[in-house]
């Protein structure tokens, strides 16, 4: 049996390099997806800060040459402006993404009543638990921060 050949054009259509600029929800859809540049930096430099703490936690504390590299660290590049303008961007970032992500929560997790049964919670206590999670979560690391001093 013969094959018939088709000789129809497939249809390509156009996308342009800004298309995600047309519609308020892909812009904020896209920013969302940028959050994760400024994480990587964040977390980049929260292991060069480990990496550099325990590179220094194996020599002789009183010995200036063993902490000298976490030195660097805490006093010079964390002191850097563009350093400090980047954390605070990372900063931003991050809670733009939170924000966005315990809006969406409620329609991406199905939280019902109780087992016998197909109500839902409704969308405002998922939300306020978890808001309530990520204050509780700041005050625990804010108290653990004041405390150590």
């Amino acid at each position: 049996m013969a094959e018939a050949k088709s000789f129809r054009k497939p249809y390509h259509r156009e996308v342009s390099w800004n298309w995600w600029t047309k519609n308020p929800f892909y812009v904020r859809y896209m920013l969302r997806e940028g959050t994760a540049v400024m994480a990587l930096f964040a977390v980049l430099e929260i292991l060069l800060g480990v990496f550099l703490f325990a590179l220094s936690a194996y020599g002789d504390p009183e010995d200036p040459d063993t902490v000298a590299p976490y030195m660097w660290f805490v006093q010079d590049f964390l002191a850097n402006p563009v350093v400090i303008i980047l954390n605070i961007l990372a900063l931003a970032a991050q809670l733009f993404h939170m924000v966005t992500w315990f809006n969406l929560m409620p329609k991406a997790v199905r939280v019902f009543m109780n087992k016998n049964s197909t109500e839902r919670l409704p969308d405002y206590v998922t939300k306020i638990g978890l808001y309530a999670a990520a204050i509780g979560g700041f005050v625990v690391v804010l108290g653990a921060a004041l405390l150590t001093k």
